[in-house]
């Protein structure tokens, strides 16, 4: 018997997974527990409208992914720290000043842990530092690091 998976189901496999099983295992387990359903065309229907409604807002929010990259590519974040007199910097500059700056000087906001540092920027200068916005959009924000 086909049935439609509505959970996962440990060694049968996952929700929303079309599977074979034998008629006593779905008439005595899957379907007495709603763990799974016959599959008949309207089943096979619906399924067939959620996986093009996810689709399509996967496709949506990798688009705005997408702009906010293109957006972000020209601005210029500046973030100040902290300086001696011999121009020794004092602390550095985390993804959560660099999102900081970024929401009070333009206005957009990005979780900290979108932003890519490998280590916290510890010199003055020009830094270009990645920003994962979507599983397959990075964006890139340029970051003025200047001193007091």
């Amino acid at each position: 018997m086909k049935v439609l998976l509505l959970a996962d189901v440990k060694g049968q496999g996952k929700r929303d997974e079309i599977k074979n099983v034998s008629d006593g295992y779905a008439r005595n387990y899957l379907l007495p527990r709603k763990l799974a359903v016959e599959l008949t065309p309207a089943v096979q229907a619906e399924l067939d409208a959620r996986r093009a409604e996810k689709l399509r807002l996967e496709a949506e929010e990798k688009a705005r992914a997408e702009a906010l990259a293109k957006m972000l590519e020209p601005l210029l974040v500046r973030v100040t720290l902290n300086s001696g007199a011999d121009g020794k910097v004092y602390g550095s500059v985390t993804a959560k000043d660099i999102c900081e700056a970024l929401a009070s000087q333009h206005g957009i906001e990005i979780d900290k842990y979108r932003v890519i540092l490998p280590e916290p920027i510890k010199s003055f200068g020009n830094v270009a530092v990645k920003v994962k916005l979507h599983a397959d959009v990075v964006g890139t924000v340029n970051v003025l690091v200047a001193g007091k």
